[in-house]
């Protein structure tokens, strides 16, 4: 596996981006790193953290609020960032006033955290997964339609990245859009999903996935091949008054 540095920070732009959003990537394999850069968090944070009996998610916790700490310096180097902790349904939640648009996904690997300008969006979504060809077919068989297998099929013929970026675009949309739906997902239901151009810097290829849910408007989420990872990310526009 490559070797990622500490912090990637990537400022992507384009229809399915927020204007000026900043995306962080952070390496959570080392930790000894971790345990050095989490004085750098609030107290609430890492108090937060301290109160996870399972090791690896207080390790996942801790490198999403790094990197978000990371996106925070390179969004706003003056920007007053409060303690992000978690709303009702355990979401980050950044409760000051003005705090920009966040989220935040990781892995046993990476933690990828994005912030965009509040007046830019109503909300954004980010999702991340290891490129893995055991979990390309789980989510084939267990979380894919057959017209939603012939969709993908048609963007990535070896079927290992192209699931995996359908599962990250549905993800972004449910964190992006605020839903609750069932186990794995597939009341949500890729219309399209289709190659299209590379809009983030370090992207091998990248899709526009749309995405249904009953009778809302369809969703888009941009999913990108990257580094041995797929990525998706998606925006709820502001509700025009």
């Amino acid at each position: 596996m490559n070797e990622l540095p500490p912090q990637l920070i990537l400022r992507p732009r384009g229809a399915p981006f927020a204007d000026g959003l900043v995306l962080a990537e952070y390496d959570a394999r080392h930790r000894h790193h971790i345990g050095a850069d989490m004085v750098h968090l609030p107290t609430e944070e890492r108090e937060l953290a301290g109160s996870f009996r399972s090791e690896q998610r207080k390790i996942g916790f801790l490198s999403g609020r790094i990197a978000l700490r990371a996106a925070f310096a390179a969004h706003d180097p003056l920007l007053a960032a409060g303690a992000v902790l978690r709303d009702e349904r355990g979401r980050p939640h950044a409760a000051w006033s003005g705090a920009p648009r966040i989220t935040i996904a990781h892995t046993r690997v990476r933690a990828v955290a994005a912030v965009a300008p509040a007046a830019a969006c109503a909300a954004i979504g980010v999702d991340v997964e290891e490129i893995d060809a055991h979990r390309a077919h789980a989510l084939v068989r267990m979380s894919l339609s057959p017209e939603e297998i012939a969709r993908v099929h048609a963007a990535d013929d070896t079927m290992v990245a192209g699931p995996i970026a359908l599962w990250c675009a549905r993800e972004a949309c449910v964190k992006a859009h605020a839903l609750e739906v069932g186990w794995f997902g597939t009341a949500l239901v890729a219309t399209q999903f289709a190659r299209c151009d590379n809009l983030v810097a370090n992207a091998e290829r990248s899709w526009m996935v749309e995405i249904a849910l009953d009778a809302r408007a369809p969703m888009t989420a941009h999913a990108w091949e990257s580094r041995g990872a797929v990525y998706a990310f998606a925006t709820r526009e502001k509700v025009s008054a």
